[in-house]
């Protein structure tokens, strides 16, 4: 139907997001989740939970995701996301063309990953590396620096933050209920599975700019 993608070499975008772990402790006692491990929230904050690490299309629908422990660092889930992503678009007759992550994933590994697909990396290098692979950097105000194509390319990764918003704001995504990691796992795929219905909605009904809103198909 063209929900996904119209081009062959499919961009993707990379990220992971936050989700606090159901879990209720005190003086008393509770109910914690074993799996869950404590990480970051923001730049900042901790708290005990889970993350969504998800690969999306640029039309913010998500390709394949993995939920991993909070502790985890995005590019430990990058390899089960790049192995999943690309099989399924080669049974649509695509392929990626392009991934594009922030800085956290930077890494030799995961530049050779994405060139072993025949894609090209867009992942800017921290501010401290003497021998960048890439011309692609952010500056400490958090502002995107280097080739102009890259750049161009690079302002595309709002896409999975869509994404990860839609789960979020409008599906209760973070509003976790359940405990262990296959139950997040499902938690993660109901909500991911709403947002591809409505884009099939849309597209069924002939409307195909009311793919990404949520809001238009809810009672």
């Amino acid at each position: 139907m063209g929900i996904v993608d119209d081009e062959d070499a499919v961009k993707v975008s990379l990220d992971s997001t936050f989700i606090k772990a159901y879990s209720r402790r005190g003086r008393k006692g509770g109910r914690s989740d074993r799996g869950a491990r404590v990480g970051k929230t923001d730049r900042r904050s901790y708290e005990l939970g889970w993350r969504a690490h998800a690969a999306v299309s640029m039309s913010a629908l998500p390709l394949t995701y993995v939920v991993r422990a909070a502790n985890v660092n995005d590019k430990d889930a990058v390899r089960p996301l790049l192995r999943e992503a690309p099989r399924l678009l080669k049974s649509w007759g695509r392929r990626i063309g392009s991934v594009i992550a922030d800085r956290q994933s930077y890494s030799a590994d995961v530049f050779a990953a994405v060139r072993g697909l025949g894609a090209e990396p867009v992942i800017p290098h921290p501010s401290h590396v003497r021998e960048p692979l890439i011309e692609l950097w952010l500056t400490k105000r958090f502002k995107v620096k280097g080739d102009p194509r890259l750049v161009a390319l690079y302002r595309l990764r709002m896409s999975v933050e869509r994404s990860f918003k839609a789960g979020k704001l409008e599906l209760m995504m973070e509003n976790l209920r359940w405990r262990g990691v296959a139950k997040v796992r499902m938690h993660v795929a109901i909500c991911f599975a709403c947002i591809y219905v409505v884009a099939i909605v849309a597209h069924r009904l002939g409307r195909p700019e009311l793919a990404n809103c949520i809001a238009a198909f809810t009672y």
